[in-house]
């Protein structure tokens, strides 16, 4: 195909790999796999760079050799996905990442605008799960927790908006990624006391309280029990101060 007409590559990563040229699916080893993943996701870099990070149990030698194994596959079976400059490796600039094109819609994120999908959608957008890759995981980690303050900010301005059917998709899909960050249960309770849903806010608070026992050995804190104590029978509200000891009142399960 010519320079002035490039090859249309599209990159899914989010829940599953896929790779399409012109919109048709092509098959890719799992080794070429990681390398397109790599440069997908940290950008263009130098080749004793990606060596050291995908192959970091071999010697620089051996490393390099595998980087060079990798890209000559790459070069004969998906000839112009690479676009190599020097001794820098990088994706051709056509390509399109599922990665990219969501992370730039949480940058513009406008509670009016957003569409009613995209809490499901960031509930489900999984960076590449089932992989088990020392080296994938800083990437995975920083995804989820944009996936999951872009949640929250959803929930929050459809709640401040009135939108409460939205507000409440977006903090539950926030709850499924991290039952135990209490901002999110905060707002869950809040969003089903303004629409006067007092059982299921009773609900949300025993089950929050539960898993909170469980998993962490805590009660709630007495931030989120003030919403929510004129609905609880009297043996339910904490015995003592929020800010004794023992409430878990200091304790942060995730980023708040």
């Amino acid at each position: 195909m010519s320079s002035s007409n490039p090859v249309q590559w599209n990159l899914s990563m989010l829940g599953y790999w896929c790779l399409e040229r012109e919109h048709q699916q092509v098959t890719v080893a799992f080794r070429q796999q990681r390398l397109i993943t790599a440069l997908a996701l940290r950008g263009g870099r130098r080749r004793s760079y990606i060596a050291g990070l995908l192959w970091p149990d071999r010697s620089d030698a051996q490393a390099s050799g595998s980087l060079r194994a990798c890209l000559w596959n790459i070069a004969h079976q998906l000839p112009g996905l690479l676009h190599p400059v020097s001794d820098r490796l990088a994706l051709a600039p056509e390509i399109t990442i599922d990665v990219d094109n969501l992370l730039n819609r949480l940058s513009f994120i406008d509670g009016a605008a957003a569409p009613s999908s995209l809490a499901t959608e960031l509930r489900a957008a999984d960076l590449l799960p089932g992989w088990d890759e020392e080296w994938l995981r800083a990437d995975q980690d920083r995804l989820f927790r944009q996936r999951l303050r872009a949640l929250e900010t959803l929930a929050d301005m459809y709640l401040a908006q009135g939108q409460l059917p939205s507000a409440l998709d977006a903090a539950i899909a926030a709850a499924a990624l991290d039952p135990l960050l209490e901002s999110v249960q905060r707002t869950l309770l809040r969003i089903h006391l303004a629409g006067g849903n007092h059982g299921s806010a009773i609900r949300s608070y025993r089950s929050y309280q539960a898993t909170l026992e469980r998993e962490c050995g805590v009660r709630p804190s007495g931030r989120i029990t003030e919403l929510i104590r004129p609905l609880l029978q009297p043996d339910e509200a904490p015995l003592l101060p929020a800010s004794s000891p023992g409430f878990g009142v200091h304790l942060h399960p995730s980023f708040d």
